[in-house]
């Protein structure tokens, strides 16, 4: 199947780095062209423009920041008019509310959107061991299920478009945490001069994944980036904004999303999250 990927960073690549391997015809297209460069060595098209990607492929997966630039994407003059008879699958983090009115906007151009959930990192994606939620319509949900299961070990369909955002609500609540909690922890390691393996260790067996974030955290050095400062800054949001619709406590999510603008605020936004270990070291 000849396949677009709109978005080239860490997951974006990861997931098209994928789709080759499994024997698709992939096209890529990022603003930046030249960051399309090492997936075009590997096999990949590159597209000039977002239209060019849409209309030379059946289908088309965006792997971007959030809504803004989606709608930006997809929906700008040059563009829409692209999308008549096309399937995209959102795989950017949206509220429910914005992918549902994406959607409709979409639909209204001839398109049909899907959104995706893309539950690990960009490693166990390139080794085609990807978790996946999916919301999607009931005339898309067979096409899109098929061709996320030939590169995941598990695909989940939630319900309709908005149901996998909904669903990643309690993920995104706890991946804030996460983050949070090893990035204290490895502050408090620093500056009690704790050797490095003993804190690895003990701190990977208490937080959950702090086998991925503690080599940087420890190091202080943030340019192996998984997801970056920004990324965290955008999920932190919706996870403040999905706790207050849920009428949840949000003082802890207040003062998460602080720090993660606080290290954007300090030149960290393209590294990765775990910058906000400067933060917490530096008040």
């Amino acid at each position: 199947m000849r396949i677009a990927i709109l978005g080239t960073g860490l997951m974006g690549s990861a997931l098209a780095e994928s789709l080759i391997l499994a024997g698709h015809d992939i096209v890529v297209y990022n603003r930046t062209a030249s960051k399309t460069q090492a997936l075009v060595e590997l096999g990949a098209s590159a597209a000039l423009t977002v239209a060019e990607a849409l209309t030379a492929t059946d289908a088309v997966i965006a792997v971007l920041p959030d809504a803004d630039s989606l709608r930006a994407l997809l929906l700008a003059e040059g563009t829409r008019a692209s999308l008549l008879g096309r399937r995209v699958l959102n795989a950017s983090t949206t509220k429910p509310e914005q992918i549902i009115q994406i959607a409709t906007e979409v639909a209204h151009n001839g398109g049909h959107l899907a959104e995706v959930s893309i539950m690990v990192g960009p490693d166990a994606l390139r080794a085609k061991q990807a978790q996946f939620i999916l919301g999607a319509a009931p005339e898309d949900a067979s096409f899109w299920t098929e061709l996320l299961q030939g590169v995941a070990s598990r695909v989940d369909l939630a319900g309709g478009v908005g149901a996998a955002s909904n669903a990643e609500t309690p993920i995104l609540l706890a991946s804030m945490f996460g983050v949070v909690t090893a990035a204290y922890a490895a502050a408090a390691a620093i500056k009690l001069n704790i050797p490095q393996a003993i804190s690895e260790h003990y701190i990977g067996m208490s937080v959950p994944g702090a086998e991925y974030l503690l080599p940087n955290l420890l190091s202080r050095n943030y340019e192996q980036c998984m997801a970056s400062v920004d990324n965290f800054a955008v999920v932190s949001e919706t996870a403040l904004a999905a706790a207050r619709k849920l009428e949840l406590p949000d003082q802890v999510l207040v003062g998460i999303s602080a720090l993660f603008a606080e290290a954007q605020r300090r030149g960290f936004g393209a590294q990765d999250g775990t910058a906000i270990g400067e933060v917490l070291l530096k008040p």
